[in-house]
């Protein structure tokens, strides 16, 4: 009850006399109803605020996105417009290149012809499994696939360079990803392996 009591002293010994002001009797009520309407509009506002930032926000993103997207189609229908001005020859090997099936006949006869040409012998001439798709999705943009394989042969140093770059130069594209020769244990020979991949479109 003593604390209760020097809290209303205190408050009648600071707060009433401002209430005494002429000002405070006059204007008292209109200055605490604008108070009052400044801390709801505060917190009404806020949310808003809030809202419209994270949209303009997300309107910055869609409209980079958006860019990105235009961008993307004009490459696209700029390199159809090149590809349409190519001649049928330079037209046939990249199909050949980069053909459209899987094709796995021109991957080996590739292989098996370099490696004939440079009297080289293949130990081991392995293609991994994959899954084919007889019948592709219409109207379904082409997805390049890759084909692995790994290739064994024996012959000297000049064939096996020469097969390299015979196979750099193939009419089916082909990359290495892994090169190895070692010494025939029994010979002057070599052995090289190679881990590589060719490409289809489907």
């Amino acid at each position: 009850m003593k604390a209760q009591s020097q809290m209303y002293s205190r408050y009648y010994t600071y707060i009433k006399p401002v209430t005494r002001l002429p000002i405070i009797k006059t204007y008292g009520s209109t200055i605490f109803t604008i108070l009052i309407i400044i801390i709801f509009i505060f917190f009404a506002i806020k949310p808003t605020v809030e809202t419209i930032v994270v949209l303009q926000k997300k309107l910055s993103d869609t409209s980079q996105v958006l860019e990105r997207i235009n961008k993307k189609a004009t490459d696209i229908s700029l390199a159809k417009q090149n590809y349409d001005n190519l001649s049928t020859d330079i037209k046939d090997k990249i199909s050949s290149a980069v053909p459209d099936l899987v094709q796995l006949k021109t991957i080996i006869q590739t292989l098996e012809q370099t490696a004939k040409l440079h009297e080289a012998s293949i130990s081991a001439l392995q293609i991994q499994p994959l899954v084919i798709e007889i019948k592709p999705a219409k109207n379904k943009l082409g997805t390049l696939f890759e084909i692995d394989f790994t290739f064994n042969l024996e012959g000297t140093y000049v064939n096996l360079t020469s097969i390299l770059q015979d196979l750099k130069a193939s009419s089916r594209l082909i990359s290495i990803d892994n090169l190895s020769i070692s010494k025939l244990a029994d010979g002057s020979g070599l052995v090289m392996s190679i881990s590589g991949k060719a490409y289809y479109i489907k």
